[in-house]
């Protein structure tokens, strides 16, 4: 089922259309099983491609991962916006996870981009990071931004093209981090 969705992926890509990725209904009712305030998902990296790499989620710092493809219009619409907000705040470690795309594309993608996609980007390993993050918060298409704040939990979770996701950045790096006070 998700080949078939990869490759209506790509078409609608190519069309410049919003795409799914889930691999069969959740059902209508089904809640997302990770949500807003929960403890955010370790990362699964197969390859990083640019940018030092992350292990896991240091407590006091502030995470953006976006999950994005090279196939994927939306995704690379949003690419500059991302680097920006990299050098705007540079106290925050944003992160693009190619979902559903191979490693060989993504490199050669990167490389392409130069300083334009300037922040770690790094692949999905094993459709890990697609199950636990996009799955499970309920997403169902690309590009999707999550900001994890210095507690390590879910702020923020939407399109990366939302006014609110900047904000839900400046909020992040404003709160009192982890053992201090508000």
């Amino acid at each position: 089922m998700r080949t078939h969705v990869i490759r209506a992926a790509s078409i609608a890509a190519f069309f410049g259309c919003a795409v799914a990725l889930v691999a069969a209904p959740k059902g209508k009712d089904a809640p997302p099983s990770l949500k807003v305030g929960d403890p955010a998902p370790a990362l699964a990296v197969d390859k990083w491609v640019k940018g030092e790499p992350v292990a896991a989620f240091q407590k006091g710092t502030v995470y953006v991962v976006e999950c994005w493809a090279t196939w994927c219009g939306p995704c690379r619409a949003t690419i500059p916006h991302l680097t920006e907000l990299q050098k705007k705040y540079k106290e925050a470690v944003f992160i693009g996870v190619a979902v559903n795309d191979e490693v060989g594309k993504v490199k050669e993608f990167v490389k392409t981009m130069g300083d334009k996609m300037d922040y770690r980007v790094g692949t999905d390993d094993k459709n890990k990071t697609s199950k636990n993050w996009l799955d499970a918060a309920g997403q169902d298409g690309i590009p999707c931004a999550f900001v994890v704040d210095k507690a390590g939990k879910l702020a923020w979770v939407g399109h990366p093209a939302m006014k609110e996701f900047e904000s839900a950045v400046e909020e992040a790096l404003k709160a009192a981090g982890p053992g201090k006070g508000k």
